[in-house]
C-alpha cells in the first residue's frame, strides 16, 4: 500500500509545482502587460520622470523609465529592444532609424549647450576660449553621451579642441554627473545642456555663439521592437503634446518647439484629397487610423470641389491635392506642400479602338462623342481645358463633363462615350475597367499632374498629420501609387 501511496503523492506534488508555474508564469505576464520600456537621456530624466507620473496616473500604464547616455542606450536597446527611445539629440534617432529599428518620431525639445559654472562664476570665463586656460580643472560628456559627442565634435570644428582638452581632467557617461562634478566642487567648468545646468541651484549657465548657433533638438521615435506600437504612440503623443509633456517641459526651463499637437486621447482629424488619389491611399489610412488609435475623415472628392469647400469655410487638417496649383489656390491656409507622386492624362478608349482616335485632333471628328471633367470642379477639368486651349482642339464634340474620372470611367464602362480624357490611375483603379476599354497614350508634356501632401495650418494636430503624410509616402507606399499608374516624384531622403 505504501508504494501506491507514495506514487500518488509524488503525481499530487509534481501536480502542485506545474499549477505553481502556470500561475507565476501568468502573473509575470500580466505584470508585463499595459507597461511601456523607455530609453530616455539622463539629461531629461527630471521632465520625464514628472510626465511619466502623469500619464500612470491617468491611464494606469506602467511607465519603466531607462536613463543613460544616448549612445550607451542605443547600444543596449539593439540588444534588449523596448518600446520607446528618447535622446537628447536627432541624430541618435536617425541612426537608430537607418539600423531598421525605429518607426515614427516626434520632436520633444530645443537643447543649447554652454558653460556651467559656479554661481558667482568665480573664474570669470565668459568665452570658449577661456577654457584653454592653464591651471582650469574641466569636465566633459564622454563621446557616446550626446552632449559630450557634441561638445567634441564643436571644439574639433572651432579649433579650439588642444587647448580645451589639455584641461579636461574627467569625463563622465551623462550630462547630469558632469554638472554635478562642477557643483560639487571638483571642477571649475563643464560643458552641458541649459534646461539640464538650471536644474541645479549651486551652477549658472553661460551661453557662447560656438554652441548656441547649433542648438539640437530632442526627440521620442517608437522602436519596431514594441509589442504595443500603438501604446507606445499614445505615450509618445502624450510626451509631446503642447498641454501635457511640453507643457512640463517648459515649465522646467526646456526650450520647445512652436508646433505641437493638442493633447487628445482619441484624435480626430478630416483630410481633403482629390478623388483619383483614394485608390493608393484609402487602405493605407485605415492601417494609419489603427496603429496610431485616432481616426481620419476623408471627403475625396475633385479638387476644384474641395477648394470650393474651403473657401466656403472647411478646414481640414491636411489636404492630398490632384495638382499644385490645387493647392496654390489655398496655400494661404497650409504649411508648404511635399509633391510625393505625379498623375498622366490618357485617352481612355473601347476596347479595339472602334473609332480609331489616337490624337486630340481625333476628338473633333464628326461622331464621336467625348467625355471630359468640369473644369471648375477638378484638377483633371481644369488640366484637361487648358491642354485643349493650348492645342487648339475644338470642344465642340463634348458629349459629358464629370465632376471627376471616376465619373467618366462609369460612363465608358456603361458605353455612352466613345473617348474620355482621364488619368492612368482612374483607368488603372479597376481591372474591369481594362477588360471594356483600352488605354490610348496622349504623350504631352501638358497632360501631366503632380500630387503634393500639406499640413493645414491652424489644425491642432499638426504632427499627427505630418505621420500621416509620412505614412502616406514612405517607401514601403511606393507600390501602392506605382501599381495604380502614378509616376513617383518624392526626392530620396525627403
Amino acid at each position: 500500500m505504501k508504494r501506491p501511496i507514495l506514487i500518488l503523492f509524488f503525481l499530487f506534488a509534481l501536480l502542485g509545482v506545474a499549477l505553481w508555474w502556470l500561475a507565476n508564469d501568468r502573473n509575470e505576464s500580466a505584470r508585463g502587460k499595459g507597461s511601456l520600456l523607455v530609453h530616455c537621456a539622463a539629461g531629461l530624466r527630471r521632465p520625464m520622470t514628472e510626465i511619466a507620473r502623469q500619464y500612470e496616473e491617468e491611464f494606469g500604464v506602467k511607465l519603466v523609465l531607462q536613463f543613460g547616455g544616448s549612445g550607451a542606450l542605443e547600444s543596449q536597446l539593439m540588444v534588449a529592444g523596448g518600446d520607446l527611445y528618447l535622446p537628447a539629440d536627432q541624430s541618435y534617432l536617425q541612426s537608430v532609424r537607418g539600423k531598421g529599428l525605429l518607426q515614427e518620431s516626434m520632436p520633444v525639445a530645443q537643447l543649447s549647450a554652454g558653460i556651467v559654472v559656479l554661481q558667482g562664476n568665480p573664474k570669470g570665463l565668459t568665452t570658449l576660449q577661456d577654457l584653454a586656460r592653464e591651471g582650469l580643472k574641466i569636465s566633459l560628456g564622454e563621446k557616446s553621451a550626446s552632449v559630450g559627442k557634441f561638445t567634441w565634435s564643436v571644439l574639433a570644428q572651432e579649433g579650439m579642441l588642444e587647448g580645451v582638452e589639455a584641461n579636461v581632467v574627467v569625463t563622465k557617461p551623462t550630462v547630469n554627473m558632469i554638472v554635478e562634478d562642477v557643483a560639487t566642487g571638483a571642477v571649475d567648468a563643464a560643458i552641458a545642456w541649459d534646461a539640464v545646468a538650471r536644474n541645479f541651484p549651486e551652477v549658472e549657465w553661460i551661453p557662447v555663439p560656438e554652441f548656441t548657433k547649433r542648438s539640437k533638438l530632442a526627440g521620442i521615435g517608437v522602436l519596431t521592437s514594441s509589442k504595443d506600437a500603438t501604446g507606445a504612440l499614445h505615450f509618445a503623443r502624450y510626451v509631446t503634446s503642447r498641454d501635457r509633456g511640453r507643457k512640463v517641459f517648459a515649465e522646467m526651463g526646456f526650450e520647445v518647439p512652436d508646433e505641437g499637437d493638442a493633447w487628445e486621447d482619441i484624435p480626430e482629424v478630416t483630410l481633403f484629397s482629390g478623388s483619383m488619389l483614394r485608390p493608393a491611399i484609402q487602405e493605407r489610412i485605415r492601417g494609419f487610423e489603427k496603429r496610431e488609435g485616432c481616426r481620419v475623415n476623408t471627403v475625396f472628392e475633385g479638387c476644384g470641389t474641395l477648394v470650393g469647400m474651403m473657401r466656403a469655410g472647411s478646414e481640414p487638417a491636411g489636404y492630398f491635392s490632384c495638382d499644385i496649383q490645387f493647392l496654390e489656390m489655398v496655400d494661404d491656409r497650409f504649411f508648404p506642400g511635399t509633391v510625393v507622386t505625379g498623375n498622366e492624362i490618357v485617352l481612355l478608349v473601347a476596347k479595339g479602338n472602334p473609332k480609331s482616335v489616337s490624337t486630340l485632333d481625333d476628338l473633333t471628328r464628326a461622331g464621336v462623342k467625348v467625355g471630359v471633367c468640369d473644369e471648375q470642379k477638378s484638377a483633371l477639368g481644369q488640366l484637361t481645358h487648358e491642354m485643349f486651349r493650348r492645342r487648339n482642339v475644338g470642344f465642340e464634340n463634348i458629349a459629358m463633363k464629370g465632376a471627376k474620372g471616376d465619373d467618366l470611367v462609369s460612363a465608358m464602362q456603361a458605353r455612352s462615350l466613345d473617348a474620355a480624357l482621364v488619368y492612368r490611375s482612374n483607368a488603372l483603379a479597376s481591372p474591369v475597367t481594362l477588360e471594356e476599354c483600352e488605354i490610348v497614350e496622349l504623350n504631352d508634356e501638358l497632360a501631366f499632374a503632380e500630387q503634393p501632401y500639406a499640413v493645414a495650418r491652424k489644425t491642432s494636430h499638426p504632427e499627427l498629420m505630418k505621420r500621416l503624410g509620412e505614412s502616406l509616402s514612405g517607401a514601403d507606399a511606393r507600390s501602392d501609387f506605382e501599381k495604380l499608374g502614378f509616376t513617383w516624384k518624392l526626392e530620396e531622403g525627403n
